[in-house]
């Protein structure tokens, strides 16, 4: 037990050294802070892991990324209020990704280093359309 606990610190030291707000969320689960955007770790045996996409984090709502197929959003959980991305945003979203993916040491895919995985994907080029 002690060097699973000594792990965590390791891993929240290395995030923290990276200029990252960590926090526990609970136990076995960590919650990383930095520029905005909120992501969470769980430990899987003696890794650690993301649980899932970054989260932006606005007026204290927790937003994923979707995308409509002509434009990108962030849809804010709760509410389900969807409002369009800006560039920045996006740029500071792979920014912090890229980030947490170095210091966990996890393999990057081809289509994830492009930015382009999304929280959502919500379009269907097939529906509305004549012969459907």
């Amino acid at each position: 037990m002690a060097s699973k606990s000594a792990a965590a610190q390791d891993i929240q030291k290395q995030f923290e050294h990276a200029g990252f707000a960590v926090s526990a969320a609970r136990p076995g689960r960590l919650e990383l802070r930095k520029s905005g955007f909120v992501a969470y770790l769980e430990r899987r045996g003696a890794n650690w892991l993301q649980s899932g996409p970054p989260y932006f984090l606005t007026h204290g709502t927790l937003c994923e990324l979707e995308d409509r197929g002509y434009q990108k959003f962030w849809l804010s959980k709760p509410e389900n209020k969807r409002f369009p991305i800006r560039k920045v945003e996006l740029e500071s979203l792979h920014r912090f990704d890229e980030e947490v993916r170095y210091i966990l040491g996890t393999t990057s895919l081809y289509n994830e280093s492009l930015g382009s995985t999304n929280a959502r994907t919500v379009y269907d080029r097939l529906t509305g359309r004549p012969d459907r």
